[in-house]
């Protein structure tokens, strides 16, 4: 039911034939927002103490995927999770109230934004006006900051449709330091990564979908471009590992409500591994389908893959990969047989 709501919802609201347009229309962007917090999406993992509908990662799931598929342009995991997932005892009241208060009601979003080694902040969805929340690692727990509002033309990275920013170094506008355990730290960040990696998905079987229709349309010597066997198993392989990456991640959605530390760990990295392989090759794939109409402005697949290639890399890319690998292979880091 959340899948097909959010389906019908970004089908008219949000094709991803608009996303170029919305993405640097500040008024679109705030009108979009509004009628998602109508929604409840911001609120769907929220403790129910704290107002929220105290759903889990699973419920969350079908939303970031159609994200994905329809290039959404406004920050909705961001401010679905990184300030909702944060440890019960957090909602309290307070200052993470006086920050959730915007976002719940529609009248603001955050952009989410990750420090680079020179102490500047890589900003996604950067708007005008629009504050930029990023966070480290602490003593204690986590430090989540509160930069900007941001300024100037969102014009840096691959993704168009992303509107990203670099910040200056400075220092934050605020401040909210939150208590953790490592366990729960790393669940909270874990949550995050596993709900971005299901927005790449999304974008990727947009982009298959497409081929698919291409390939039963497209007629060569009398016949679909699709009844080729180089066509239908490469199309047939793309859906294979998307699936299989989205079982993978399902299961880790599930461990991560359970609380499952170990299990969750294992599972988001065998999950995160299956997506970055996936998405990326479905989406250029998809693209080579399409032949040269695959790689001209008007066909808008050119976003698809830009959106793929713009979560991967902010989930690490090759880098993050070959760290995957080593847990995978360590297992939790105890050494495996040959």
């Amino acid at each position: 039911m959340m899948e097909a709501s959010a389906r019908r919802f970004l089908d008219e609201r949000h094709p991803a034939t608009v996303a170029c347009r919305m993405a640097g229309d500040p008024a679109e962007q705030s009108d979009l927002w509004a009628t998602v917090a109508q929604l409840g999406w911001p609120a769907l993992l929220l403790p129910e103490p704290a107002g929220g509908m105290g759903q889990g990662l699973g419920a969350a799931w079908p939303l970031a995927v159609q994200a994905g598929r329809h290039l959404l342009t406004a920050p909705l995991v961001a401010n679905m999770t990184l300030l909702q997932r944060l440890p019960a005892e957090s909602h309290d009241g307070g200052k993470l109230a006086a920050w959730l208060e915007p976002v719940l009601t529609g009248s603001a979003a955050y952009a989410p934004a990750q420090r680079r080694p020179d102490g500047s902040l890589l900003v996604e969805y950067a708007l005008a006006q629009r504050q930029a929340l990023a966070w480290r690692y602490s003593q204690a727990g986590i430090r989540l900051e509160l930069h900007g509002p941001c300024a100037g033309p969102a014009g840096v990275g691959i993704d168009p449709t992303a509107g990203s920013l670099r910040l200056a170094a400075g220092r934050p506008a605020d401040i909210l330091d939150v208590s953790m355990s490592d366990g729960q730290r790393a669940a909270w960040l874990q949550g995050y990564r596993l709900l971005r990696a299901a927005e790449m998905l999304g974008a990727a079987w947009a982009a298959l979908d497409a081929a698919a229709a291409h390939a039963r349309q497209r007629q060569q010597f009398g016949r679909a471009i699709g009844a080729n066997q180089a066509v239908k198993h490469r199309l047939a392989n793309d859906w294979m590992a998307l699936d299989d990456a989205a079982l993978a991640g399902k299961e880790a959605a599930r461990l991560l409500d359970d609380a499952a530390d170990e299990p969750a760990a294992r599972a988001c990295a065998v999950f995160e591994l299956l997506a970055l392989e996936s998405a990326p090759r479905a989406a250029q794939h998809a693209i080579q389908l399409h032949g040269a109409l695959g790689i001209a402005w008007e066909s808008g697949m050119h976003l698809y893959l830009k959106r793929v290639l713009h979560i991967a890399a902010m989930l690490g890319g090759g880098r993050r990969r070959s760290e995957l690998l080593d847990i995978l292979w360590n297992d939790g880091g105890q050494a495996a047989a040959a």
